[in-house]
């Protein structure tokens, strides 16, 4: 009887050493496969998707899996009959009543967003924050490239999100959008209660924020279409394309508060004591390159990405959603921009 019970006890021992030596086989394996690719990718990706279920769990009134209305925004291509020279790199006109492409120029080639990524910073911060918080500025105001187009904002300055889109939006105050994004990533982190005690620098919200970016990005399937930064500066792994960032435009349109700041010429900021002009002379009844139809959105320039600019039009019932990239001259962007208006809204 001994000796049965000994030899049923080796032969278990014997399955495990088996069962644990193809398990160690196994995962050498996948970590060799592992190391064979782009490590820092590999991690990254997971960061980003744990973070995001991790983050949201919110303990409040709010549902912690909100839907934030960030969906597909799907195009159909019906044949025009446009037929004017347009000079940008890329382009593209939208109906927006249809979502028709009403005309296309290297739509899904991937070139460098500048300012226009301000759009999406927008639509994030929104996401989260409300129009009448109050916000001090920190030292992310020095994050900012030298050479950045600013609103004017300080380190130990209080004020409001509203204010802050405003400078950001309308004369494309690169402070303004860090001074969001700080704002919006360390209220993200506070409202998760497994992060109650802890501290993050200004750094840190401002990753958490171009996390949250980039999830919207994932929500609108986007796939040619990547944030490094919430003001669009130069970055080789930062890009989009017309199409993705006409779909941007979209929403952002539909966005109401986004959608009144991009269309106004000009504010004054109570904090600086000065005022905001836009940028977009399609707007400006002062500029030689006026269209009355216009009602935003946003312009971008930067050596990368050249002179761009998504533009709206609106005539009666008729909308569309215009964007350039990649224009040589200012007078370029506004000139093609106004043509594919006109033809969009005729």
């Amino acid at each position: 009887m001994k000796s049965r019970i000994r030899l049923i006890f080796s032969a278990v021992i014997a399955a495990a050493l088996i069962i644990c030596t193809a398990d160690f086989g196994m995962n050498i394996g996948s970590e060799s496969k592992i190391k064979n690719e782009n490590v820092w990718e590999v991690a990254q990706s997971q960061v980003v998707v744990q973070d995001f279920i991790h983050d949201n769990y919110v303990i409040s009134e709010k549902n912690p899996w909100t839907d934030y209305s960030l969906h597909p925004v799907n195009y159909t291509e019906r044949a025009g009959g446009f037929d004017k020279n347009v000079s940008a790199k890329a382009a593209v006109l939208v109906d927006l009543k249809t979502n028709n492409i009403l005309f296309g120029k290297n739509i899904n080639e991937k070139r460098s967003p500048a300012s226009t990524t301000k759009l999406m910073t927008a639509l994030t911060v929104l996401q989260t924050m409300n129009l009448n918080d109050v916000v001090v500025v920190g030292n992310e105001v020095n994050m900012i490239a030298a050479d950045s187009s600013k609103a004017g904002f300080s380190k130990g300055q209080i004020v409001t999100v509203e204010e802050l889109l405003n400078g950001m939006l309308i004369c494309s105050g690169n402070d303004a959008a860090y001074i969001l994004a700080k704002a919006t990533g360390k209220k993200i982190f506070d409202n998760n209660i497994a992060n109650e005690g802890k501290k993050f620098t200004d750094a840190q919200c401002v990753e958490r924020f171009i996390l949250e970016m980039n999830k919207n990005v994932r929500d609108m399937e986007l796939e040619n279409t990547h944030f490094t930064s919430p003001d669009g500066y130069d970055d080789n792994n930062q890009y989009t394309t017309a199409s993705d960032l006409s779909k941007i435009a979209v929403h952002a349109y539909h966005n109401r508060t986004i959608a009144k700041i991009c269309k106004r010429q000009s504010y004054q900021s109570d904090t600086l004591g000065k005022k905001w002009t836009s940028t977009n002379e399609l707007l400006r009844k002062d500029s030689d390159f006026y269209y009355k139809y216009c009602v935003g959105m946003k312009t971008g320039s930067t050596d990368a990405a050249g002179k761009c600019l998504v533009s709206v039009g609106k005539k009666d019932a008729e909308e569309c959603i215009s964007v350039v990239l990649g224009e040589d001259m200012d007078e370029q962007r506004w000139k093609d921009a106004k043509t594919l208006l006109e033809y969009g809204l005729k």
